[in-house]
């Protein structure tokens, strides 16, 4: 009697099993074939009016920054779907500040758009900037900041929504006004919501990877 309530409890649990792996549900692969829209390629255009550079407690902001570039359908993952070129931070009239002063910032581009997961329920993208690389002036410092940064794009709305940690970033050729303040190694964060339209009209491009 006891060894068959055994092999009835094995059976049991054995088929257990089998259900829950049958009704698990499968994980999801990383998207590798990515559509631009509404055309590919496509130019873009895109503005922000709060964008921060934060470093040892320094919060140097632009209520004005706009770049510009292209985009194009493309495979991988990680996949590069587009660049960025030019990137403005500050105008004139409107330059960027911080409590050292105004704040001088030259971007050397191109940069690239990469992108790794995609959410079709949202239809918002995640990915990374790379070959991030500009020259900073405030006050009598200068500095370079290089490396990639974080981000997200949503579709609907055409925000790219860019938060680079203080890891991602990081400082180089410090002049010798910065002593004190900013010194080689050093890892600013960068954030910044930048609106995109397909140049000269107001739709949103889109990106989207299955």
């Amino acid at each position: 009697m006891r060894n068959a309530l055994g092999k009835l409890a094995l059976v049991c649990g054995a088929a257990t099993a089998a259900f829950a792996l049958a009704t698990a549900p499968a994980l999801a692969a990383s998207p590798t074939a990515w559509v631009v829209g509404p055309n590919s390629p496509e130019s873009f255009t895109a503005v922000s009016s709060d964008v921060v550079l934060s470093i040892n407690g320094i919060d140097m902001t632009c209520t004005y920054a706009d770049a510009g570039g292209a985009l194009h359908s493309a495979t991988g993952n990680p996949a590069a779907v587009g660049s960025i070129d030019p990137a403005h931070f500050g105008r004139s009239g409107e330059p960027c500040t911080s409590f050292l002063g105004a704040v001088d910032t030259v971007a050397n581009t191109p940069w690239t758009l990469n992108v790794t997961d995609f959410d079709a329920g949202t239809g918002v993208s995640q990915g990374y900037i790379s070959g991030v690389n500009a020259r900073v002036s405030v006050a009598t410092c200068a500095f370079t900041v290089t490396g990639t940064a974080h981000g997200t794009y949503t579709n609907s709305t055409g925000d790219l929504a860019v938060a680079a940690d203080p890891t991602e970033l990081t400082v180089s050729a410090p002049t010798a006004g910065c002593a004190g303040v900013v010194s080689a190694g050093d890892h600013p964060s960068f954030n910044g919501d930048y609106y995109a339209v397909v140049s000269g009209t107001s739709t949103h491009p889109t990106i989207v990877g299955s």
